[in-house]
């Protein structure tokens, strides 16, 4: 599931003891929009779609897309220093708007890891301050690399320099990437980076994760050894889901060297492939769709 949570409001706490401070002005990072961009893969780095690789090519980036963005949810919502409460799911439904009661608390204090390591608070402002995790073990992460978080009224920021964060699930490699949340909007930009989920090695370059009312956007480059190159993804139309988190809307483009495919997914939830602009395949449900076990074996 493509980020289900967004925060809507803040405080930040500082100091050894609980001193809720709510934070105005300007200043610290600008999240997301401070990322800048690298050099896209060019046309003889892109995988030639054909019906031949169009399976790997589908599991690679419809699947690989959905398992970037759980280690992205996992890594915004298990954040050491960051505490939640009152946590509800939104759910992205055409034509109305996403809302989630979440608030959390941010405790930039330098401290020992829960389950090992440690957190240093290497500065601290009135709008946030920059934290390096040191091998940090705690609610089920293992983090290592820098980050700068600031805080303005509810807009939340945080951007990350060489960031390596193991899950139980996988990893996720970060040389420059940042965060923005404001009010129902979450924005999770990566300039380059790699991922391992369950096996599956993947890289990606200027990669987008925007989740807003609309849905679900995505875009940049994915590459895998399944594919043996770069394809370029965007969501045409935002993905969506309904109140069982079952896709029900939304288009991708799966951009290759000189080929392309497009997925579309219908509001009862089956999805239907195009290849080079014609006809490739349907699937019942996006769980239908090829899986990366079964055809990069």
């Amino acid at each position: 599931m493509f980020l289900r949570n967004i925060k809507k409001s803040a405080f930040l706490a500082l100091g050894i003891g609980v001193v809720g401070l709510m934070m105005v002005g300007c200043g610290g990072t600008n999240g997301a929009s401070d990322i800048g961009t690298v050099p896209g893969p060019g046309a003889g780095e892109k995988v030639t779609i054909t019906a031949a690789n169009a399976d790997k090519v589908l599991a690679s980036t419809v699947g690989g897309v959905g398992k970037i963005a759980a280690l992205i949810e996992d890594l915004v919502d298990k954040l050491p220093n960051i505490s939640k409460t009152n946590t509800d799911y939104a759910v992205a439904t055409s034509g109305k708007s996403v809302s989630a009661s979440d608030k959390f608390a941010l405790t930039l204090v330098s401290r020992d890891c829960a389950d090992g390591g440690s957190i240093s608070v290497n500065s601290l402002s009135t709008t946030g301050g920059s934290v390096t995790f040191n091998s940090c073990s705690e609610r089920g992460i293992v983090l290592d690399g820098s980050a700068d978080i600031s805080v303005n009224g509810s807009n939340y920021d945080i951007a990350f320099t060489n960031v390596n964060a193991t899950f139980s699930t996988g990893t996720l490699n970060l040389t420059e990437a940042g965060a923005s949340i404001s009010g129902g909007q979450f924005d999770f930009r990566i300039a380059s980076g790699t991922a391992n989920v369950q096996g599956i090695a993947m890289e990606v370059k200027n990669f987008q994760l925007v989740r807003d009312e609309s849905g679900n956007k995505v875009s940049g480059s994915i590459k895998t050894a399944c594919m043996g190159g770069w394809v370029d993804v965007s969501t045409t139309d935002p993905l969506k889901y309904n109140a069982s988190k079952v896709l029900v809307g939304g288009k991708m483009l799966i951009e290759g060297n000189s080929s392309s495919m497009l997925v579309e997914v219908n509001a009862d939830g089956s999805i239907n492939v195009s290849l080079n602009g014609s006809p490739y395949a349907s699937y019942p449900s996006s769980s239908d769709l090829p899986q990366y076990n079964a055809v990069c074996s």
